[in-house]
Parts: structure tokens; C-alpha cells; sequence
């Protein structure tokens, strides 16, 4: 099988609504499909995100280019953003998930390099992320595409309740 990754379609959005919401649980999130829809669709069409599935193909198998028909099997979806002290864009790989069954089978790799590409296509001067500190496998993938645990800065949230 190889790993075909494209731009989310609406013929994708089911299989992207399962898939956030696998990915909500994982960060103890519960969240009904008609919000989670309605957040990831509102994301893509107001261009505030960039939205990317991973769909396995036989191999030898032509890339069909659309959603119909696919095995949706992941997606990453990625934030651009303005970098102050560099006075340049950047972009923040917010979320990545990849169906357990398919893993192994490079989704979660091809769906990084892609957002990096596309990130050094549009200008950004670099792909920022956050993941849990007990991911080990995220931080081995990340590691070995080029990613760099920041060791300059501390990283605070404020939750303001809203």
C-alpha cells in the first residue's frame, strides 16, 4: 500500500469527523460529531486551517485526486500564523491522528512531510507542534523528520474559561 495525502474534501468529512473525534478522545475530549463537523468544516472554509487526509492506495494503483471512493485513514490539520521576532509566517501543525489499523503504514509520516512542504511553499520559516509528553512515538516520528524539542522556551497556556 502507499500513502496518497491531498487537501480534505467534502466528500472526506465523515471519515475526518470519526477520525477528530478518535483524536478528541485521545486528549479526553468528548465532543458530538455535529460540533466536531461544524468546527473542522468552519476551520477549511474560512481558510483559518489547512486540512489534510492520508488515504492508503494498492500499490501500482493510480492516485484518483478525489475523495470518493477512499480509505480515509488520517488527517493533520495545520494553522498558519505570523512569527513576530523572525517577522515571517509560520505554521503550527495543531493536530495529527491516524486510524489505529493504519498504523505502520507511513500515514502519519507522509501527512508531516506533506504539511511541511506545503508550510515551505507558502513562506512559513517553520512547522511548530505540542504533543503529550508520554507520546514517545509522535516524538520519534517528529525527531526524525527534522523536529527540534524547543530548549530556549517554556511554553504556558492560559485557559480563561470561555
Amino acid at each position: 500500500m502507499s500513502v496518497d495525502v491531498r487537501p480534505a474534501t467534502d466528500d472526506d468529512v465523515d471519515a475526518v469527523v470519526d477520525l477528530f473525534r478518535q483524536y478528541l478522545r485521545f486528549y479526553d475530549q468528548e465532543v458530538p460529531d455535529a460540533e466536531a463537523r461544524d468546527y473542522l468544516t468552519a476551520r477549511r472554509d474560512a481558510g483559518d486551517s489547512l486540512l489534510l487526509v492520508a488515504v492508503l492506495r494498492p500499490e501500482g494503483a493510480e492516485p484518483s485526486g478525489s475523495g470518493a471512493g477512499q480509505e480515509v485513514v488520517g488527517f493533520a490539520q495545520s494553522y498558519p500564523t505570523w512569527s513576530s521576532v523572525s517577522l515571517s509566517r509560520s505554521w503550527v501543525l495543531n493536530d495529527l491522528f491516524v486510524a489505529p489499523a493504519a498504523r505502520g503504514t507511513g500515514a502519519a509520516r507522509a501527512l508531516v512531510q506533506d504539511t511541511c512542504r506545503r508550510a515551505k511553499d507558502a513562506g512559513a520559516i517553520r512547522v511548530s507542534l505540542a504533543t503529550a509528553w508520554d507520546n514517545v512515538a509522535a516524538q520519534g516520528l517528529y525527531e526524525s523528520e527534522g523536529f527540534v524539542r524547543d530548549q530556549h522556551f517554556h511554553h504556558y497556556a492560559y485557559v480563561t474559561g470561555a
